[in-house]
C-alpha cells in the first residue's frame, strides 16, 4: 500500500515548529532583551549568595563552590545574575550601562576558589587544550590556602569553544591538577 506524502502540509508544520520552538540550551553569545532582564530580575530576587542555590546558576557551578576548592562558569547571563544579585546585598542596583558592558564580552570566565597553590586553569574539549588568554591570581601575601581563598579568574575566547558540548576543567597546582567535568549545553 502507498501513502502519499503531503509535502505542503508537511513544510507548514515543520515551519510552525521551528519558528516557535525557541528553546536554546547552551550557552548565549547574543542574548535577547527578555533574556538579560530575566537574568537581572534573577539576581535581585536571590540577593548575595541565594542566588548559587537557583537552577539557573547552580548549572554553572562545579567542585565546592563558593568554598575553597569549587568554581563556577561565568557566562554572559550568569555573570549578569550573579553580579545583579551581589548588587542587591549591598543594596546598590546595577546599571544599565554595567549589564550592556558585561554583554559585549567575547570571553568566557571560568573563576576557581583556591589558593596560592594553583598555578594555570586550562579547559579541555574534544581533544583539544585550550589555554587562557587571560588569567588573573591575587596575592596571596604568603597565607594559608585553605584558611585565606581568593578566586582565580581564567578567560577563555568563545570563539575557541563548542558552546554545545561538555568540557573539562583543569585546576593544575603546584603538586598534582583537579579536573572537573562541566556540560556546557547546560548552562545558558
Amino acid at each position: 500500500m502507498k501513502t502519499k506524502v503531503c509535502y505542503p502540509g508537511f513544510l507548514l508544520v515543520f515551519i510552525v515548529c521551528v519558528t516557535f520552538t525557541n528553546v536554546s540550551y547552551c550557552i548565549e553569545l547574543n542574548p535577547a532583551k527578555e533574556q538579560i532582564e530575566d537574568a537581572i530580575k534573577l539576581g535581585e530576587t536571590n540577593p548575595g549568595k541565594k542566588i548559587f542555590e537557583a537552577v539557573f546558576v547552580k548549572q554553572a557551578i562545579f567542585g565546592n563552590w563558593p568554598n575553597y576548592g569549587g568554581g563556577m562558569v561565568k557566562t554572559k547571563l550568569v555573570n549578569l545574575a550573579v553580579m545583579a544579585a551581589m548588587m542587591r546585598e549591598a543594596r546598590k542596583t546595577l546599571s544599565k550601562e554595567d549589564a550592556l558592558g558585561m554583554m559585549e564580552s567575547n570571553e568566557l570566565t571560568i573563576s576557581y576558589r583556591g589558593g596560592d597553590d594553583v598555578f594555570r586553569i586550562k579547559l579541555g574539549q574534544g581533544g583539544r587544550l585550550i589555554e587562557p588568554t587571560k588569567m588573573i591570581k591575587p596575592e596571596m601575601g604568603g597565607k594559608d590556602p585553605k584558611e585565606h581563598a581568593v578566586f582565580i579568574m581564567a578567560s577563555f575566547p568563545y570563539s575557541k569553544l563548542d558552546l554545545d558540548a561538555k568540557a573539562t576543567i583543569m585546576v593544575i597546582k603546584d603538586f598534582g591538577e583537579e579536573k572537573y567535568e562541566v556540560d556546557f549545553s547546560r548552562i545558558k
